[in-house]
């Protein structure tokens, strides 16, 4: 089975052919500054050929068929013909009411449509690119692995808000919680790592980056995370707010006259790190250099960062009935020796305790605490991918035994 995953973003398309049940990668590239004078495009297959581009590409259809060109071409493919591909996959971000895999059909869609006030920022982004494809490969089976899945093991009492009934059941109104197939790829990749089941084992985990989320997962599964209702909540983002008290879109509205539509463009795109570093950035390494020279609006949104994501983790640390690993992953987590260490030097009171030498060179998948660190703390790069591709394989052979 091929099976296609593609990563969209608002002017990029990265993505990776799978073949199953190998799992094994036939092809990938990416496209990016799509729409732009330049457009830097790159692509391998699994035999070292590669393939590369730096023309215009004008539009989402030109992208996804240079990607196809490149995949079906008599001496870079890997493909025979497109008959060859049996499904294309997306990380769909938020469906209300539809998780899990599904084969985005009208009513999905339209359930995608529906969700996108709340992810702006990710569903229409999504749902064009979803349109895009269906033109250029309407022959070919489309799904989506919602964010949301890995979540819905949270039990009520953590995704429930101190709403009306009527609003949480008839409206969908609770903790949906995002960045899934990240969390998910860690609760199945530590293991593995520490050559023990999942049962029993709690961990921590840290998708740290542009968009950043925490989860608390026990035997496998989630049973909290820091994301509500919209990827909006949670630690600071990049550009995105976090945790917020309503009253003050309320306040906004009701007494300074700013619009919905104003509320929502500054919470989604002059917020977060950028907000708080008066515009600055939304990116750590930038903010680290104007702290280092003494920027203090720089230094207020790194401190606040540090400090919201170990509050977090002393929270799921609760959630879990302790840890036993916490996990770095995402941009930040992965590359962020000094982010990481700030973030642990405020979990000391826990019982956590890092290797200095080992947290500022990290070696790939590795352990960077001390032997008397009462959790052990991970760098573990994620894969999304092969999480979206794994949960869609599995929903297409379970699909086909059943009829």
């Amino acid at each position: 089975m091929n099976l296609l995953i593609a990563n969209v973003g608002s002017t990029s398309l990265k993505f990776k052919l799978y073949e199953f049940p190998a799992e094994s990668v036939l092809a990938e590239g990416r496209i990016e500054g799509i729409g732009r004078a330049s457009s830097p495009a790159s692509y391998r297959n699994c035999h070292g050929k590669t393939a590369a581009s730096d023309q215009p590409v004008a539009d989402y259809p030109s992208a996804i068929r240079l990607a196809v060109g490149w995949m079906t071409d008599p001496d870079i493919g890997v493909l025979r013909s497109l008959n060859q591909l049996h499904a294309v996959g997306f990380k769909t971000v938020h469906g209300g009411p539809y998780s899990g895999v599904q084969r985005l059909d009208e009513k999905v869609l339209q359930g995608m449509r529906d969700f996108a006030v709340v992810a702006p920022l990710h569903n229409p982004i999504y749902l064009t690119a979803i349109g895009f494809f269906q033109q250029v490969l309407p022959n070919t089976p489309l799904y989506g692995l919602f964010e949301t899945t890995f979540h819905q093991t949270i039990p009520p009492e953590a995704y429930s808000y101190a709403l009306p009934k009527e609003w949480r059941e008839k409206l969908g109104i609770r903790r949906y919680g995002f960045h899934g197939a990240s969390h998910w790829y860690i609760a199945e990749r530590v293991p593995k790592l520490l050559g023990r089941a999942s049962e029993g084992l709690r961990i921590i985990s840290c998708h740290l980056g542009g968009s950043s989320s925490l989860c608390a997962i026990r035997d496998g599964r989630s049973v909290d995370t820091t994301m509500g209702f919209s990827p909006q909540s949670g630690v600071p983002q990049s550009a995105r707010n976090g945790e917020l008290d309503p009253f003050v879109v309320l306040y906004l509205i009701e007494t300074h006259g700013y619009t919905a539509e104003q509320v929502r463009k500054i919470l989604c795109q002059d917020s977060g790190l950028k907000g708080l570093s008066a515009g600055l950035s939304g990116d750590i390494p930038p903010l680290e250099a104007a702290a280092a020279q003494g920027n203090r609006d720089a230094q207020l949104a790194l401190d606040c960062f540090v400090y919201e994501v170990a509050k977090q983790i002393g929270a799921l640390w609760v959630a879990c009935g302790g840890c036993d690993v916490l996990v770095f992953t995402g941009g930040i987590g992965e590359r962020g020796a000094l982010i990481r260490s700030r973030i642990c030097e405020r979990l000391t009171c826990l019982g956590v305790r890092i290797d200095a030498a080992l947290n500022a060179s990290p070696a790939g998948e590795c352990t960077v605490s001390t032997a008397d660190s009462s959790a052990r703390v991970m760098i573990v790069p994620t894969n999304e991918e092969i999480i979206v591709a794994r949960r869609i394989a599995e929903y297409i052979t379970q699909t086909a035994s059943r009829s």
